[in-house]
């Protein structure tokens, strides 16, 4: 017994000593993600409009995954919101519920909507802000590159949206 003490002991405290981003996050290799070239952009939101119509069905902007925005009170910037499908994923790291994996086949972080539980802790852990809690079906809605069928790059007329790491 005290044999098997002494290697417990010492395993946590081999565990304890390195660091936490070894022991806790995933490794991922070359996720597959969106790129907004802005310059290209031409503000039209087929994007944004093909989103919302592939996952929600309606073409509700507040539900798509990727988000353009202009803003016209000021100086006509435009910016826009999208998963960058990040390596370390700090989405992922920050869910409670681990309702977001990487998928293998998609090449790209999704959400369980089984197992989220709309605490929206991914939701501020983003630092892109391409994470939204729907508000229909009160779970985390990101990018999943549509599995694998991209639909905003296919539509962008001006091809300011391409996909990255094919």
């Amino acid at each position: 017994m005290r044999t098997e003490e002494a290697l417990a002991g010492f395993c946590q405290s081999i565990a304890r000593s390195l660091p936490e981003e070894t022991v806790t996050k995933p490794v991922v290799a070359n996720p597959v993600h969106i790129d907004w070239d802005k310059a290209k952009c031409s503000n039209c939101i087929s994007c944004v409009v093909v989103c919302a119509e592939r996952h929600t069905g309606t073409s509700a902007p507040s539900r798509a995954h990727i988000r353009i925005n202009v803003d016209l009170l000021t100086d006509n910037n435009v910016t826009a919101q999208y998963c960058r499908q990040c390596a370390d994923a700090p989405c992922a790291e920050a869910c409670p519920a681990e309702a977001i994996a990487f998928d293998e086949t998609v090449r790209a972080w999704l959400v369980d909507e089984e197992k989220c539980m709309a605490c929206a802790a991914c939701v501020d852990a983003c630092p892109y802000k391409a994470i939204v809690v729907d508000p229909v079906t009160n779970t985390a809605a990101k990018c999943d590159l549509c599995g694998g069928a991209v639909r905003c790059v296919e539509i962008c007329p001006t091809k300011a949206l391409v996909l990255v790491g094919v």
